[in-house]
């Protein structure tokens, strides 16, 4: 019986970790898409003539 305690412990241990993990990734992507919209619209207002931007 304690080793059943112990291992749903254990359990409800990592399934918390999994989700402040799915959390953290979901708030990391929405990050990443303001950053790619902040480089398009400074991308969008240097361009100068002749002149290649990378892509990012």
């Amino acid at each position: 019986m304690e080793l059943l305690k112990l291992i749903l412990d254990q359990a409800a241990g990592v399934a918390i970790a999994i989700l402040l993990i799915m959390r953290i990734e979901n708030k990391l992507d929405g990050l990443t898409d303001a950053v790619n919209q902040l480089a398009s619209a400074i991308k969008s207002t240097h361009k100068e003539p002749g002149v290649r931007t990378r892509q990012i």
